[in-house]
This record gives C-alpha cells, structure tokens and sequence, in this order.
C-alpha cells in the first residue's frame, strides 16, 4: 500500500493581477526549485488562477519534469466556440432535468503568444436557480494531465479551491488570535 503525501504551499504574496509579470515566474521557478532540492524526485502539482496563464508561466511549468498543472483559462472568442458543441449539451440536458447541468470536453488551444497547442478542458456548465434565467458558464483549464476531463476539473482542478478555503480559514484564526 502506498501513502500520498500533499504539501500545500499557501498562496504567494504576488497577485496574479500584478503588472510585475516576470515576479509570478520567477516566484514559481524558485518554489519549484526548493522543492526539487529537498524533496528530490517528488512529483509535483502545481494549480494555478487564471492570472497565471501567461506564457512564461506555462512555459515554465511545460520546462520542469515530473511536474503536472491546471491552470484556469480566462473565456474568448476562441474558446468560446470550442466549447460550442458542449454548451449544447448541457443546455439540453439542463431544459429536460430543469436543474443546473454541466458537461465536459476538452480541446486543443494555443493563445497567439504561446509556442505550442495545449490541452484545455472545457466545463459546459448551465446554471439555473430559483426565479431567474438559465445562464451559461463555460469555465476553462489548461493542463498537461492525461486524465479524463471530468476527473481533472472536479478531482483536481476544484481541489484548490477546497486548499485555499482551508488556508484562509487559518490564517483567520491566526488574525484573530493577533488581534485578542
């Protein structure tokens, strides 16, 4: 029997916003490093906000060996019409169950800055909640996994979300015991 080990590396102090780009990569690259160094030979996951989704980022994470990433994808045009066949889907299957419905897909993409397709994952996704219209909400992911889709975006793309609750819910004890 093997154990899984996770390690959590909370949030960089860098927004992804940050109009210093080059700090995110440079950021990454030193955390990949100390990694590697004290932990030779682990397998790395590294998720990541879209505000991350620039090329030398990517190009970083598609560089490190035995590291594997999700990385979330801001909508566009593009993308919006390769989620097309999807979205039908779901909204078929949400008008007859009357209930919010996604469906999974996947495409290959490649932004006009990067070098390289890659996988993208597509969560076609029809939100419906009481006394208000259906709305569309195609969600994106890159990623170099091999997975299913669906197993990506619900198993480890959604996971970080579930990490960085728990993390705030930390540093939320840590405040308010500073603050007593």
């Amino acid at each position: 029997m093997t154990s899984r080990n996770n390690i959590c590396a909370p949030p960089c102090c860098v927004p992804a916003t940050s109009p210093r780009r080059w700090a995110r990569g440079g950021i990454l690259r030193r955390l990949i490093g100390l990694i590697h160094y004290f932990l030779p030979g682990v397998r790395i996951r590294v998720r990541l906000d879209g505000g991350f989704a620039h090329p030398e980022v990517l190009d970083l994470l598609d560089a490190e060996s035995n590291l594997e990433y999700v990385v979330a994808m801001a909508k566009n045009a593009v993308l919006k019409r390769k989620a097309k066949r999807a979205m039908r889907r779901a909204r078929r299957l949400s008008r007859q169950s009357g209930q919010t419905e996604h469906v999974y897909d996947e495409a290959r993409y490649a932004a006009r800055t990067w070098p390289h397709q890659r996988r993208v994952i597509i969560k076609a996704e029809i939100v419906r909640a009481p006394g208000k219209e259906p709305k569309d909400n195609p969600r994106f992911v890159i990623t170099n996994l091999t997975q299913s889709s669906q197993w990506i975006y619900e198993q480890v793309y959604c996971q970080r979300g579930e990490i960085e609750n728990r993390i705030k819910g930390a540093l939320q004890k840590y405040t308010d015991k500073e603050v007593a």
